[in-house]
């Protein structure tokens, strides 16, 4: 199951069913509004009910709505609730943050992708040049590469810069 699945079930669980939301002024005039208790050195403060219950007064509905909840263009029925928004605007910063994540990660990709090419194109310029081509051997001294030797590396070096470059 998805993560942010689970996240955004666990806030629909923790909402509560009647909260009060708190609106105060500090010192410099500036209003705040919580959901805890404000300071003691609130020059204002005012309690706000937040009901769980929909908006007595139904929307009016919209052309081509079929009433049918569930069924695409139903009327809405009523003002979204601050859980309902709030809700929905982490679901959005989660998915904006997915999204630039991802294209984060696909243009390190490409970047990448654009290094390799550029080295595996290299290698076979350097092979297609000629004069002589050395390796290390497994006990890391340098060996000279015969021609055979060579036609073959540069027949890997090719394969390479192909899969790179396509």
């Amino acid at each position: 199951m998805n993560m942010k699945w689970i996240g955004l079930a666990a806030l629909v669980v923790a909402l509560p069913v009647g909260a009060e939301m708190y609106k105060w002024m500090d010192a410099d005039g500036k209003v705040h509004y919580s959901d805890r208790q404000p300071p003691t050195h609130a020059k204002r403060q005012e309690t706000i009910r937040v009901s769980p219950r929909p908006n007595p007064i139904p929307a009016a509905p919209t052309p081509g709505a079929t009433g049918v909840e569930g069924e695409q263009g139903a009327a809405p029925t009523g003002p979204k609730s601050v859980a309902d928004q709030e809700m929905e605007f982490r679901k959005r910063r989660v998915e904006a943050a997915e999204a630039e994540a991802k294209r984060q990660k696909d243009a390190q990709a490409a970047s990448d992708k654009q290094r390799n090419c550029e080295h595996a194109k290299a290698r076979v310029a350097a092979l297609e040049k000629g004069g002589r081509v050395t390796r290390l051997d497994a006990s890391g001294e340098q060996v000279f590469l015969n021609d055979a030797e060579i036609g073959q590396a540069l027949v890997e070096a090719r394969k390479t810069a192909d899969s790179w470059c396509s």
